[in-house]
């Protein structure tokens, strides 16, 4: 069981928590439609993860030792200076991810939540991808793929924290050599002074000495989001938004050398003819509004059943994945995201078709594949389907039977 998996509950503990106090000051730092939102985008990346995740340690072993001895991992000092590297070269990548176009398409996921809490920092991308590669310097050094990937989840595990509203400044010193809640508001800001600055994810020194850092500033308050907002609570369409983008760019420009440097130019650059041709609407930071269209409260408590149901069966498939084969996995991976696509659809346009198709592949499933898993696990999806389903034929039995609705009435 990796470490991420161990702090998960603890995550939820503290941002279940932070609702709570969110609620008794009135802040209103949350909204449920936002939070389900985020909370789908961290789950689809868990359970992607489980299903791609050897495929990046693969690539990591076979470089490790080759141009150095491998650090001893019984070592304090070893992991001290490990921490502190692996911190440096994610303030790279963390950087890059803002400044490349392909790069930003998966980090992106993660800036499009249009509030800030603790909810907002398990918002993770799903096709956040070749991001390993920044690792290959520590890995030529000679520090064992294992020691990266455990700092790595540290790193994660530190930055979980700042993702808060609720923190308004910490001591000078604290301020002035770690990342705070002040500078990652900054960072998640679009106001244009705060936009690509303080990418540290532990120590906020090495934006001070590369010329990124941005003190927050009372008088500007900051604006999340992202400049072209995603306008969705879908996560599948936030993973593949700019992704699409930079395809449809890629297919339209006539020139091929565009079709090739539009992946890799900086963020939001695009081809000149295109831009012309098929321009994209950009949005006035004046004007801007959250995107918050109405649902009913049924329906917002629904959405946060099945993602309550989809994080608890992500946490279960992580700490049992080992005991599954790749059939399994993929199949599991497919029945647990299609519920997180839906519940997104349901509350960006109230549209209920998919749910209901989704719920009629999950029985067909259930049915076929009953003897494919153990029974505890069948049984548990089995009574979830159950109530979910009963769920939805309250919800559309009044629009099916409208004359026997206006007679109870």
């Amino acid at each position: 069981m990796g470490i991420l998996n161990y702090a998960t509950p603890a995550f939820v503990l503290l941002m279940l928590f932070e609702i709570w106090y969110d609620r008794r000051t009135g802040a209103g730092y949350y909204r449920l439609n936002d939070t389900v939102g985020s909370l789908a985008t961290g789950v689809l990346s868990q359970t992607t993860r489980l299903v791609t995740f050897s495929l990046g340690i693969w690539a990591m072993s076979g470089l490790n030792g080759l141009l150095f001895p491998l650090w001893s991992m019984e070592s304090i000092l070893a992991w001290c200076a490990a921490l502190v590297i692996n911190d440096f070269f994610y303030y790279w990548k963390h950087r890059f991810s803002h400044e490349i176009n392909f790069l930003w398409a998966g980090h992106a996921v993660h800036h499009q939540s249009e509030e800030y809490n603790l909810s907002t920092a398990l918002r993770q991308p799903s096709t956040h991808i070749l991001t390993w590669v920044f690792s290959i310097p520590m890995l030529l050094m000679g520090i064992p793929w294992q020691m990266i990937v455990v700092c790595a989840a540290w790193n994660l595990i530190y930055q979980f924290w700042v993702h808060t509203r609720h923190i308004h400044r910490l001591p000078r010193w604290f301020e002035a050599l770690m990342v705070t809640p002040s500078h990652h508001r900054v960072h998640h800001a679009q106001n244009p002074e705060y936009i690509d600055k303080n990418h540290g994810g532990v120590f906020i020194i090495w934006d001070k000495w590369f010329g990124t850092f941005q003190e927050e500033k009372d008088a500007t308050p900051p604006i999340y989001g992202v400049r072209r907002p995603l306008l969705s609570f879908n996560p599948w369409r936030a993973n593949l938004q700019l992704w699409w983008q930079m395809a449809q760019d890629a297919f339209y420009t006539a020139s091929w050398k565009d079709k090739l440097r539009v992946w890799f130019m900086p963020t939001g650059w695009r081809p000149e003819d295109v831009e012309k041709s098929r321009p994209i609407k950009k949005y006035p930071l004046e004007t801007f509004e959250k995107y918050n269209p109405p649902a009913p409260m049924w329906m917002k408590f629904y959405a946060g059943l099945q993602i309550t149901l989809a994080a608890l069966a992500s946490l279960y498939l992580a700490t049992e994945a080992k005991s599954f084969d790749m059939a399994q996995l993929y199949l599991l991976w497919t029945v647990m995201s299609l519920p997180l696509v839906t519940v997104g659809i349901m509350l960006d346009k109230q549209d209920l078709r998919w749910e209901l198709l989704r719920l009629v592949f999950s029985w067909l499933c259930l049915i076929w594949l009953g003897g494919y898993f153990a029974d505890v696990l069948w049984w548990v999806a089995l009574l979830s389907q159950g109530v979910f389903s009963a769920i939805m034929l309250w919800a559309v039995w009044p629009l099916a039977n409208p004359v026997a609705s206006s007679q109870a009435d």
